[in-house]
């Protein structure tokens, strides 16, 4: 399935496509942003409803970053897994009001994929030292180099792809049946939506973020 350019900005003389999977990410950007203002502007110490649904996916991301990675990771990761949390359930959900999720662009998996792996790198230097960092990839034995250097690359490319084709496949799945049922799309079975919308984009969405927190637990440790 091809993603559309929409329209193209010329900056120093170079043309760069600005696709469908770009622009549905800055709407959904821009909706997160206006939801965080209008249920955060007025904080109590007694919360209402509004406010316990965010304390209750606040103090979630924070049980899981503390019993999968540490209480010590808490102060930069519960802000990142949660973002990130957020953000991938926002664009795998998409499909619901009739927008392809921009996640079946393997250009937008892969940006997430690299984030988090430069992430996962850039913690173990901080945690190990760059010197400590380095010889990691020589442990046990040094002739263990290659094998270990492949070990760290194949990390951004395994979240990249889980992500993508799944949200891939759904999205092509959801598109053959609509095309299948011709006019009598407005029938199509509420189930098959539920799985390929739902299902399967909140458990892709926790995938990413547990596998995030795993790997770079593991990095850090050894």
């Amino acid at each position: 399935m091809e993603v559309g350019t929409v329209f193209d900005v010329n900056i120093f003389n170079h043309a760069f496509a600005v696709t469908s999977s770009i622009v549905t990410q800055w709407i959904i950007m821009a909706f997160i942003i206006i939801l965080t203002l209008i249920f955060t502007r007025n904080l109590n110490k007694i919360p209402d409803k509004s406010q316990s649904v965010i304390e209750m996916i606040v103090t979630t991301v924070n049980g899981l970053v503390s019993s999968n990675m540490g209480n010590e990771y808490k102060r930069f990761f519960v802000p990142y897994v949660g973002t990130l949390a957020v953000f991938l359930t926002f664009l795998n959900l998409s499909g619901l009001v009739g927008i392809e999720p921009s996640t079946k662009d393997i250009n937008v998996t892969l940006t997430f994929a690299l984030m988090t792996f430069f992430l996962i790198n850039g913690n173990a230097i901080k945690k190990k030292g760059l010197g400590g960092y380095l010889k990691g990839y020589v442990e046990p034995y040094a002739p263990m180099l290659p094998l270990n250097m492949i070990e760290k690359l194949t990390i951004p490319f395994s979240l990249c792809l889980r992500l993508f084709c799944n949200m891939l496949v759904g999205a092509m799945v959801l598109g053959l049946v609509y095309s299948g049922l011709g006019h009598f799309a407005f029938i199509i079975p509420i189930p098959i939506h539920f799985f390929f919308d739902v299902f399967d984009g909140l458990i892709q969405m926790f995938v990413f973020i547990m596998l995030t927190m795993v790997y770079t637990k593991i990095g850090a440790s050894h």
